[in-house]
């Protein structure tokens, strides 16, 4: 089965119109693919701590949680890997919490370029960004990494429950958590030099987990897309890195040494 890739090499020396055409159709032929695969099944207690964790329900007094829930219509969806839970451009009305496996947030150029945006992990909502803005358009394309499962409430059923108030409070901290994110890259990717970058974007996690020794939850591949930077070079620098004493690192583990924390 040809991949989406191909009906866009297929396409790059047609006029632009074309590829963005090929493009969109390949995308929305696998995307409703994978809608009309997924099954729903019912909601079990592991799947109430995913939504605990998502800090969804924070606002809710002790108790209220399972009520509110069994309110909102909360659904769980399976994906498989590579399956796409958004397609950019989507509309999007549900909010989405990953229960298990991993989600990547991406953006998908024309010509062929992937940038990595963030990669989620259990607890953590994606899309709301599209769910709360005015045409509720998703900016991203939100990918199983692996196979997933996802639970999703209706934006409506949240706006029309008794406890809208403290969710929709609990869902503002969550987006303002979402943009610090997106300024944490914009942060990594101001440094012009590749050690610079690994390093800035190395020391934020160390900060944010509180240890030198941390996991990214990337290979080096994804790890490079979030750089944007060639994943050989990227391999190359962390070995140079490791040789001069900076890091030590096993697969996604890191750890900053501290001589230079």
């Amino acid at each position: 089965m040809r991949t989406c890739w191909t009906f866009i090499s297929t396409a790059m020396d047609s006029p632009e119109k074309s590829k963005k055409s090929a493009w969109k159709n390949c995308w929305e032929e696998k995307y409703k693919a994978a809608e009309m695969e997924n099954k729903h099944q019912p909601l079990r207690e592991e799947h109430m701590e995913t939504i605990r964790r998502s800090g969804l329900l924070s606002g809710l007094a002790k108790g209220k949680d399972t009520e509110a829930v069994s309110q909102l219509g909360f659904q769980v969806k399976q994906l498989g890997a590579e399956e796409m839970a958004i397609l950019e451009g989507d509309r999007v009305t549900d909010i989405m919490i990953l229960h298990a496996g991993g989600i990547r947030g991406e953006k998908f150029h024309l010509e062929g370029n992937v940038d990595l945006m963030h990669m989620y992990q259990r607890g953590e909502i994606f899309g709301a960004e599209a769910v709360v803005s005015r045409f509720k358009t998703s900016p991203l394309t939100y990918i199983a990494d692996k196979e997933a499962v996802i639970l999703r409430v209706p934006f409506r059923s949240i706006t029309q429950s008794e406890f809208s108030g403290d969710i929709m409070l609990a869902l503002l901290r969550i987006l303002a958590d979402d943009n610090i994110k997106k300024l944490y890259k914009i942060e990594t990717l101001s440094k012009r030099g590749l050690r610079e970058r690994v390093m800035t974007y190395l020391r934020i996690i160390s900060r944010k987990v509180g240890s030198p020794c941390f996991s990214i939850h990337m290979d080096r591949a994804q790890f490079a897309q979030y750089l944007c930077v060639n994943r050989t070079a990227l391999s190359y620098e962390l070995n140079q890195m490791k040789r001069d004493g900076l890091i030590d690192f096993q697969k996604d583990r890191f750890h900053i040494l501290e001589k230079n924390q």
